[in-house]
């Protein structure tokens, strides 16, 4: 009755930090990743995009406004391959910073502006080239950080040792159903959340309340979400699948070699008699 009791506690155990080690790790891989972000930045074309949108922008600003050769001028100084250096730093800033390892991160931009105002272009102070912008001031990002990075470790060392508790107590029971149950249902909970992320990533282009005319880098951000939710879905997906895989695989095998044993066990009793 005991081992039966601590058999149910440590499956329950096991399922909740087996499902949040996946789930850290699949996040440590991609948001928590500035390389990761840089992929996506160019799979979703968000760099000419953005030059395109800045240029428009910032011709729409300028004094002399609606000029095709102001917009003409921009077009050549503000590039893709520009935006993406100034982007890869900054992400490369953003993330030693959360890991504590660097400054506040900034997008800095005025070496642009000052190329555009010595071609004639008129760039307002309030302009977003005209001064460094902060991607992020909050201070307790790096707690965060440093929190979810223990929380990360803590549940695959965690996962590890309950994995062996579990696997002692299936012994000293003979009975070893209780893993492949766990990892069964850990594909579940993990499929449900792929299924969560796939609908946000098809809601996305139905359900974004910016104005594309009031803010022109909103089809941006919402095209770049959606793909970083798709592809959330499609990693949890694949490890939904194999947990899935594993724990029917291991189930079937168990159900299979657990009538042999018992009937060894009897076998074993009355040759004993």
């Amino acid at each position: 009755m005991l081992f039966s009791w601590l058999s149910k506690l440590l499956a329950s155990l096991l399922v909740a930090v087996l499902a949040g080690a996946t789930i850290t790790a699949v996040l440590n891989q991609t948001l928590l990743n500035s390389h990761y972000i840089e992929g996506k930045l160019d799979s979703t074309n968000s760099y000419n995009r953005l030059a395109t949108a800045l240029s428009d922008q910032i011709s729409t600003q300028a004094a002399n406004k609606g000029d095709a050769a102001t917009a003409a001028k921009l077009h050549t100084l503000i590039t893709p391959q520009l935006l993406r250096t100034k982007t890869t730093s900054a992400l490369d800033q953003l993330q030693a910073y959360y890991r504590g390892n660097g400054p506040q991160p900034v997008i800095d931009l005025r070496d642009l502006a000052t190329q555009a105002q010595a071609q004639g272009i008129e760039v307002p102070a309030d302009s977003a080239i005209n001064k460094p912008i902060a991607i992020t001031s909050n201070s307790q990002l790096r707690d965060v950080s440093k929190t979810f990075d223990h929380i990360r470790i803590a549940t695959i060392i965690a996962s590890a040792v309950l994995v062996v508790a579990l696997l002692a107590v299936s012994w000293e029971r003979h009975r070893y159903a209780a893993l492949p149950d766990v990892l069964i249902v850990v594909g579940v909970l993990v499929g449900l959340l792929a299924i969560a992320f796939s609908a946000i990533s098809g809601m996305a282009g139905h359900y974004t309340k910016l104005s594309t005319d009031s803010n022109v880098f909103a089809p941006i951000a919402r095209d770049l979400a959606a793909a970083i939710a798709s592809d959330l879905a499609r990693r949890l997906g694949m490890y939904a699948g194999l947990f899935a895989a594993v724990g029917i695989g291991t189930r079937i095998w168990v159900a299979r070699m657990q009538p042999s044993q018992t009937l060894a066990k009897s076998t074993l009793k009355n040759l004993n008699k």
